[in-house]
């Protein structure tokens, strides 16, 4: 497959393989960890409402506001901390994306032990959200042992998301799993058995949380992970700076859903009834089921897409995010299939009776129309952090969570009153227009403010000139760098003295990848320049090798060449990021000139 790109008034060609390649690889890493990480939340209610009915799902359903808050510290940093990191090792800043994985950790523990400080107040919390004597004690018990989680998911959610950083996607899953089975099975003993109520669930979540860390922490102590905690000294600010910006838009969206949730959930109570809480909190879980299916794409894009924003490939980026639409749409389209036909049997899995009221059925099926807008919205909050665009993020969350889900629904309780209309119908409509007006409004404030709208590909006039190509991995294709070199420097006005002395040394660089590294499919190779330097970037998905660091004495040519090559440079750096070599130079123009 060729990309066909137009860039400094050339048309130049970039074989997609590698990107398609790991695009495949992180969606299928980060689709099975986020599949088994929902799952069980998507369980978890199933068990209540199949173990203790329709109440009790109301009750927990309540406390999504809790959830939360108690995952909020984790939340952010994960998933702020996977950006920053991976934007800093595109950048080649190798002891910041150490300091982001410290702080990150260190963050999440300091979170959510702050989150206990709310403990004392549960009994308060939850005479607020609801005045039924006959939940409110469940209510209470619920949100008591999800905050008191909240550290531990925290830690849990750091470990995972940073064991599929560093490639490594048995740990991820080990600390998944331990984590699922021991909720699973405990749910089952605690409520069943042992007749905990609703707080069981809990209770179990708590205690697979725990199990969950005792499999992945260890690692981070051995001599095989990459990332490893760093002492928080001065040269660690940037690492710090960088994880504040990328913790706006997930600190922004926790905090929307935790205000929205609250004031939502008792306008449904007080206006609609418990059915109307239940129905919201199935309708929730869709979102779960999406992620559960399709969450490998924002695991993608945090760390795959950060990183090569970093590396300024801003092809391989919108190739990606072709890809991840490509894969998840189609995901959608048989989730909205499957259960519009199968919706009665999906609501009774939550203890909800599908003929009471009359409209459950219809209104359910309403909302399953909301969810490729809803989609839209989690694909968009996880990319514009990854391109640095963090208020983008922060305006779309700020409308879907709050702006409009209060506005609309305020209207819709007024239409309920006066009009006397059904009262699901009117949920399900809203859910709908809320998950449609948000990302359309966001879209194009992007263009206003930008000329661009990223995510359908188009280029932002900000991005540097970069030429982008590939070369498929037989030396007799090394030439075709020469050509590509000697292109580039005519269109930047570099000499043709200076592009041929530039392109034999890179060529011996290419071509030691391509001699020493056993079977390489594909090489990318990037021409930047930067502050009066030609920044080139090698790519390819071999076998681990740096293609400066090898010595063969014996080839005379060879030698003077890649000395040559060292004289010119003024940073060389070689790195094996995501299961990728990466080695940058960066040659001075000058010094090409005088040599």
């Amino acid at each position: 497959m060729k990309g066909e790109v137009k860039s400094m008034g050339y048309t130049y060609h970039r074989n997609e393989a590698i990107i398609h390649s790991k695009t495949r690889e992180f969606f299928g890493i980060g689709a099975v960890v986020t599949a088994s990480t929902y799952l069980v939340l998507v369980v978890d209610f199933m068990l209540i409402g199949r173990i203790l009915g329709a109440d009790a799902v109301t009750a927990a359903g309540l406390c999504d506001s809790f959830v939360d808050v108690a995952e909020f510290p984790g939340f952010v940093m994960s998933s702020a901390g996977a950006i920053a990191a991976a934007l800093l090792l595109g950048k080649r800043k190798f002891r910041q994306a150490n300091g982001v994985f410290t702080l990150s950790f260190l963050l999440t523990i300091a979170g959510g032990l702050l989150c206990w400080c709310l403990l004392p107040f549960c009994g308060l919390f939850s005479s607020i959200l609801t005045n039924n004597s006959t939940i409110s004690g469940d209510v209470e018990r619920y949100m008591f042992f999800t905050i008191a989680a909240s550290p531990f998911v925290g830690i849990n959610l750091v470990l995972s998301s940073f064991a599929i950083m560093d490639n490594h996607s048995r740990l991820a899953m080990g600390n998944v799993v331990a984590s699922n089975v021991v909720n699973v099975v405990l749910d089952i003993v605690f409520m069943k058995f042992l007749h905990m109520g609703v707080a069981g669930a809990a209770a179990a979540s708590l205690l697979g949380n725990v199990a969950g860390i005792l499999v992945g922490l260890p690692y981070f102590f051995s001599k095989r992970r990459t990332f490893r905690f760093a002492l928080p000294t001065g040269d660690l600010r940037e690492a710090y700076r960088e994880l504040m910006k990328s913790s706006s838009s997930f600190a922004a969206d926790k905090a929307s859903r935790v205000v929205s949730s609250l004031i939502v959930n008792m306008l449904l109570m007080y206006f609609v009834g418990n059915i109307g809480v239940a129905l919201y909190a199935v309708y929730g879980r869709l979102k779960f089921i999406l992620r559960l299916l399709a969450g490998g794409a924002l695991q993608t894009i945090s760390n795959l897409g950060s990183l090569l924003y970093g590396e300024r490939d801003f092809f391989g980026l919108r190739k990606m995010m072709f890809l991840l639409f490509r894969y998840t749409y189609t995901m959608v389209a048989v989730i909205i299939g499957a259960l519009f036909f199968f919706s009665a049997p999906y609501l009774r899995s939550y203890g909800i009776d599908p003929a009471t009221p009359a409209d459950t059925l219809s209104a359910f099926r309403i909302m399953l129309f909301s969810l490729p807008f809803l989609w839209l919205n989690d694909l968009l909050t996880r990319f514009y952090p990854s391109i640095q665009r963090q208020e983008l993020s922060v305006i779309l969350l700020a409308l879907q969570n709050v702006v409009f889900k209060i506005l609309i629904l305020l209207t819709g309780v007024a239409v309920i009153v006066k009009c006397n209309l059904s009262s699901l119908t009117v949920v399900a409509i809203w859910c709908f227009l809320v998950e449609f007006l948000s990302p359309a409004v966001t879209l194009l404030w992007e263009q206003w403010k930008y000329g661009n709208v990223a995510i359908l590909g188009r280029r932002d006039q900000t991005e540097p000139d970069c030429h982008t190509f590939s070369i498929t991995g037989r030396p007799e294709n090394v030439a075709d760098i020469h050509r590509e070199i000697d292109n580039f420097c005519q269109q930047n006005g570099i000499s043709r003295n200076k592009g041929n002395l530039l392109a034999i040394a890179f060529e011996e660089a290419v071509l030691n990848v391509i001699n020493h590294n056993g079977h390489v499919d594909m090489i990318d190779i990037c021409l930047l320049l930067e502050d009066g330097n030609l920044i080139v970037r090698i790519r390819d998905n071999g076998a681990p090798f740096d293609p400066l660091g090898f010595v063969d004495e014996e080839d005379i040519l060879w030698m003077n060449n890649i000395k040559l090559l060292e004289k010119l440079t003024d940073q060389k750096t070689y790195t094996r990021i995501m299961n990728m070599n990466n080695t940058v130079l960066s040659i001075r123009l000058e010094a090409a000139e005088n040599a």
